[in-house]
């Protein structure tokens, strides 16, 4: 079953987004060139120009995903530029704001932007017709319009699901996805691009459904975490058994054909690129520390904390919260025991990342 909520953004609340954001700002800079030659392709001399970031999140990786834009387009004269920033309410727009106007923010800048926000979800409309040349989405879309009740004592992600729970779970990501591009096309200059880079996933024999997903060694460590408490008697049995976090990391297939199968998406949008690609970090998002292990847990718990926190806060602590303890003594209690079992078993839950990345171009 399930039950509609505001979409949950992992960034509301945190204070320390951005100093735990690393796979996020190592994505923007990673898709730089694309970005800059997008912005090229789609320049025009008589159309407004805007790159429109979708659940753009309040640190530096919003910053570093439109300033390839800014600089393809610095080089036309005369050209009328913008930026919109978009993302639920619960961002952290004072920070954000503080970045964009700062010392190393693209505001202080020669032949500045207008600098625009759009507060709101991304499964709804965000910008007005034909305004947008370049819309981005970065690390977000994976996650669904709606938090997500399935029971599922095995599990708290969709990987793993199984039978009926996991056919309910993928008919919801479907929509979803299909349901964010048809909205994107609205947006859109013609001959704009959408140029989306979510967690992804790729077939692998042996893994559960036949797939590997994005982060599987995070998310399992979380698992263990939550069994641990469940059976310490400090988390609701019946609440971690039907929590699962409400995201799915689509594999290629699985993006493409929501796209061709659908007769208005496929006259709407021509396929630039869709294809899941392997991040080339060691396997493991923070290698670096492997040979600390107790900075290697601080890190992966600061991780999970920014992106994740919300979502387990609102869905797993507070309905297990008693009069014994308290939702944040909960959320303690899960981060410590969560740091303690990446610095025992480091590497054996490392985070891997397969990023899905698809560029349509608006006809």
């Amino acid at each position: 079953m399930t039950r509609e909520a505001a979409p949950e953004r992992s960034t509301e609340g945190m204070v320390d987004y951005d100093a735990n954001s690393r796979a996020q700002k190592q994505n923007a800079l990673h898709n730089s060139d694309v970005i800059f030659d997008l912005a090229n392709r789609a320049a025009s001399r008589s159309l407004p120009m805007n790159i429109t970031d979708y659940g753009c999140g309040p640190g530096h990786s919003a910053i570093e995903t439109v300033r390839p834009a800014l600089k393809a387009w610095n080089a036309l004269p005369n050209a009328n530029l913008s930026v919109c920033h978009a993302d639920q309410p619960g961002n952290d727009w004072n920070a954000l704001m503080g970045l964009v106007f700062g010392d190393d923010g693209y505001a202080n800048t020669a032949n500045a932007p207008q600098v625009r926000t759009s507060v709101g979800s991304f499964y709804e409309r965000m910008m007005p017709d034909n305004s947008v040349t370049i819309a981005t989405c970065f690390f977000a879309s994976h996650w669904l319009s709606q938090s997500v009740q399935l029971h599922s004592p095995e599990t708290i992600w969709f990987a793993d699901l199984t039978g009926e729970a996991r056919q309910k779970m993928w008919q919801l990501a479907k929509r979803d996805w299909v349901k964010f591009l048809h909205l994107r096309a609205q947006e859109l200059q013609p001959g704009g691009y959408l140029f989306v880079s979510a967690l992804g996933a790729v077939p692998e024999e042996g893994e559960i459904n036949g797939i590997a997903a994005a982060g599987r060694g995070n998310y399992r460590a979380q698992q263990a975490v939550v069994a641990s408490m469940v059976e310490d008697g400090q988390l609701d049995r019946e609440v971690a058994d039907n929590f699962v976090f409400g995201l799915w990391f689509l594999t290629e297939n699985e993006a493409r054909q929501a796209i061709e199968q659908n007769a208005e998406l496929s006259k709407l949008y021509e396929i630039d690129t869709i294809e899941a690609e392997y991040v080339d970090d060691g396997g493991d998002l923070f290698l670096d520390c492997l040979s600390d292990p107790l900075e290697y847990g601080r890190r992966y718990a600061g991780y999970t904390r920014a992106y994740a926190g919300t979502t387990l806060r609102r869905n797993l602590f507070e309905p297990s919260a008693g009069h014994e303890r308290t939702a944040e003594q909960l959320e303690t209690e899960f981060f410590k025991r969560l740091e303690a079992l990446y610095a025992e078993k480091t590497s054996r839950y490392a985070c891997e990342q397969w990023h899905l990345k698809a560029i349509l171009k608006r006809i």
